[in-house]
């Protein structure tokens, strides 16, 4: 596959963002109350277990899984799930705005690999489940490096 001009644009912005995470990585879950915290690994637990799967359904040609475990992920958002308005208010006190907004990132791009796998479009799935990925190690290098220790954390 070859890239266009503007791909290539959006993936040097990508790494440029990426590195510079890097460079000021921050362990945000060590300033959760640890209720929040249990949350948080919970919601990535079942996020863990569902990228593997779906990495699974996708070179199977499994297209209905890659659906429903898309929309899994984008439904264990964790501020939609049932938290109280205290720890919510303490999670959105405790985390950088750039720490949420690659969560809920994340989880948008849940619903659109779900979206793909209903279309049964692979190339999207392959693009989208990248870009997942792409998202993990960019929050879990520049927010959790205290738990994810094989990144470089320059």
């Amino acid at each position: 596959m070859l890239f266009t001009g503007k791909q290539i644009f959006v993936l040097c912005i990508f790494y440029f963002f990426f590195l510079t995470r890097v460079a000021s990585a921050q362990d945000v879950t060590a300033e959760l109350a640890p209720d929040i915290r249990g949350l948080l690994q919970k919601e990535m637990v079942q996020v863990d277990v569902a990228m593997k799967v779906i990495h699974g359904a996708i070179v199977r040609g499994d297209h209905e899984v890659v659906d429903k475990k898309g929309r899994e992920i984008h439904d264990s958002f964790i501020l939609q799930q049932s938290i109280t308005p205290d720890q919510r208010k303490a999670l959105k006190a405790a985390v950088p705005d750039e720490f949420l907004k690659l969560d809920q990132r994340f989880h948008v791009l849940a619903s659109q690999l779900s979206d793909a796998g209903s279309r049964k479009n692979t190339e999207d799935q392959l693009k989208i489940f990248g870009q997942l990925t792409q998202a993990c190690v960019m929050c879990h290098s520049g927010h959790a490096s205290e738990r994810f220790q094989g990144f470089d954390s320059r």
